[in-house]
C-alpha cells in the first residue's frame, strides 16, 4: 500500500526580502489549500531571526504531487518566492515502492537544488 510523499524544502531568506517572502508564502499556501485536496500538509517555518524557512509538505499519492507541480500557483508564484530565497536544501520522505514511480521525475530537481532523497525503512503512522 503506497504510503503519503513528505518533503521539506530548506531556504534561507535574501536580506530585506522578509515582508514579500510572508506575503508569497501566504499566497501559496493559500492556493494549495483552496485548490489542491490531495496536499495533507503545507506549512511554512520561519527561524526566530526569521532569515530562514522550512516548507513541510505531504501529499496522499504521487499524482498529488504531479498535480501540484502543475498548479498555476506553482508555476506563476513559486518562481517568485524562489527569487528571493535560497534553496539549501530539499529532502522527499517516501515509500521505496513509491519513489521507484518518482525517482526519474526528482532526481533531476533534487540534484539542481542540492537535494536530499530518503526511502522508507521501517516504522508505522497513525
Amino acid at each position: 500500500m503506497a504510503q503519503d510523499i513528505h518533503t521539506t524544502l530548506h531556504v534561507r531568506i535574501k536580506e530585506g526580502k522578509i515582508e514579500e517572502f510572508k506575503r508569497l508564502v501566504e499566497e501559496m499556501g493559500k492556493a494549495v489549500e483552496n485548490n489542491e485536496s490531495g496536499a495533507k500538509r503545507y506549512q511554512f517555518y520561519l527561524n526566530d531571526n526569521e532569515t530562514q524557512c522550512v516548507l513541510n509538505e505531504s501529499y496522499v499519492s504521487l499524482e498529488a504531487v504531479l498535480n501540484h507541480l502543475k498548479s498555476t500557483a506553482f508555476l506563476t508564484t513559486f518562481p517568485k518566492i524562489f527569487n528571493i530565497c535560497k534553496i539549501e536544501r530539499f529532502e522527499v520522505f517516501v515509500d521505496i515502492h513509491e519513489w521507484k514511480l518518482i525517482k526519474v521525475l526528482l532526481m533531476k530537481a533534487l540534484a539542481q537544488m542540492g537535494g536530499v532523497n530518503y526511502h522508507f525503512l521501517t516504522g508505522f503512522s497513525r
